[in-house]
C-alpha cells in the first residue's frame, strides 16, 4: 500500500504541475455547471431538449471519465521519452504492477467525476446505487483509454490524436441512448460505450443490469487485449 501511495502522490504532483494536463481537474466543475444551470434555459427554447437528458449526461460523464487516463498517458510518455520505461524494469516494482497501481487511479479518479455530474447536474432521477455503478462504468472507460494510448502512441503528438479518435468513438456510442437495438442501430453496439448509454437511459431495473454487464465484458475484452500489447512492447 506504501508503494501505491508513493507513486499516486508522485503522479499527481506531475499532473498538477503540468498546466496543460492539471486543469483537466477542474473542467468537471465547468460541466456540472453547464448542466445543472446551463440546460433549462436551453429546454426553454428547444423543449425536446428535455427528452435527451439521459444521452446528455451520459456523453459529458463518459467524456470527464477519460480525463484522468488523458493526464496519465502524458505522464507515462513523457517518461518513456526520458528513457525511463527501461530504468522500471529494474526496480521492486515490476512494469505490470506499476501500471496496475497507475490504472487503478485513473480509475478511482474515472469515478469521482461522473458520479459529481450524475448526482449533481439534475437531469434524471439516479438514485446512489444506480449512479456509482453508471460511473463505475464510464471510469472503466478511462482505464481501456489509458491502455490503448499507452500502448499505440509513441509520443504525445500520437497521445492527443489518440484521444482524440477515442473520444469519437465514445460519443459514437450515444446511439445506445437515442433508440432500439435493431436496424443500423447494432452498428455502434459493438462499442462499449453504447451499452454505457444505454444504460444511462434504462428505465427498468433488468434493462438497466443487462446494458451494464455487456459494457463491462466489452471493456474487459478491450482492455485483455491492449494490456497484452502493452506488455509485449514494453516488457
Amino acid at each position: 500500500m506504501s508503494i501505491a501511495r508513493a507513486i499516486w502522490r508522485n503522479d499527481l504532483t506531475c499532473i498538477v504541475r503540468d498546466r496543460t494536463v492539471g486543469v483537466l481537474l477542474f473542467v468537471p466543475l465547468i460541466f456540472l455547471a453547464l448542466l445543472r444551470f446551463g440546460v433549462p434555459p436551453l429546454e426553454d427554447q428547444w423543449p425536446a431538449l428535455g427528452d435527451h437528458h439521459a444521452v446528455l449526461l451520459g456523453l459529458f460523464c463518459v467524456i470527464v471519465g477519460m480525463f484522468p487516463a488523458f493526464m496519465m498517458a502524458f505522464i507515462m510518455l513523457d517518461e518513456r521519452d526520458q528513457g525511463l520505461f527501461a530504468v522500471f524494469r529494474v526496480l521492486p516494482v515490476s512494469p505490470g504492477r506499476l501500471l496496475g497501481h497507475r490504472v487503478t487511479m485513473v480509475v478511482v479518479l474515472g469515478l469521482l467525476y461522473p458520479l459529481l455530474l450524475t448526482l449533481g447536474a439534475g437531469m434524471g432521477s439516479y438514485g446512489v446505487g444506480r449512479a456509482l455503478v453508471l460511473a463505475a462504468l464510464c471510469a472503466a472507460g478511462g482505464a481501456v483509454a489509458l491502455l490503448v494510448a499507452v500502448s499505440l502512441a509513441k509520443n504525445k503528438i500520437e497521445c492527443l490524436t489518440a484521444f482524440k479518435a477515442l473520444y469519437v468513438l465514445a460519443a459514437g456510442g450515444a446511439a445506445g441512448g437515442l433508440g432500439a437495438l435493431e436496424g443500423w442501430n447494432r452498428v455502434p453496439a459493438v462499442l462499449p460505450t453504447y451499452w454505457v448509454f444505454a444504460a444511462y437511459d434504462a428505465r427498468g431495473t433488468g434493462a438497466f443490469l443487462t446494458a451494464a454487464l455487456v459494457a463491462v465484458l466489452l471493456y474487459g475484452l478491450c482492455a485483455w487485449v491492449f494490456y497484452r500489447m502493452f506488455r509485449r512492447n514494453f516488457s
